[in-house]
């Protein structure tokens, strides 16, 4: 093969994957985007721990719930005042552990790696009984708008890995 032929090849693998490569990097940036909102709650459950930092956090949501509503405001009151550390630990290292998948996720479906492709569908799959559970439980337009987009990022990256590369 000729340097004129490889670069022809490799110019033509690169328009045929350009297109699902802006759909993938977009599934990426949402990914790290939920892994920095999971690192800030992981790392703000810990901060919890710290009794002054809590009790600033009690006052705080407490005057926002109750500018939303009274009944609101209690049930914040309520929530904020019956956390154990334990608890608040737990909420720190799921929130990691989470955000540190989807990191891995987002970083290598960016990178266009196939197994990030099938780490994804496993992962957004596995969570699907769950969002169908609560959507049934209780219908809200936003578990039906999740549970769609979910789907259909997982229908999209069945699409993607069964075509050849």
């Amino acid at each position: 093969m000729t340097v004129k032929t490889s670069r022809k090849a490799s110019a033509a693998r690169k328009k045929q994957g350009g297109s699902g490569r802006g759909i993938l990097r977009a599934i990426a940036v949402m990914k790290l985007a939920k892994a920095l909102i999971l690192v800030g709650v992981g790392l703000g459950a810990l901060k919890l721990l710290d009794a002054a930092a809590a009790d600033r956090m009690y006052r705080w949501a407490s005057f926002v719930a109750w500018r939303v509503g009274p009944k609101t405001g209690a049930t914040v009151q309520q929530k904020l005042s019956t956390l154990h550390p334990s608890q608040l630990v737990l909420v720190a290292i799921v929130s990691l552990a989470y955000a540190a998948l989807f990191i891995v996720e987002g970083v290598g479906l960016w990178m266009g790696k196939r197994w990030a492709e099938f780490l994804t569908i496993i992962a957004i799959s596995s969570f699907a009984p769950i969002e169908v559970y609560e959507l049934i439980r209780q219908v809200t337009w936003e578990r039906g708008a999740t549970l769609a987009v979910n789907l259909a990022i997982v229908g999209y990256l069945i699409w993607k890995v069964r075509q050849p590369r």
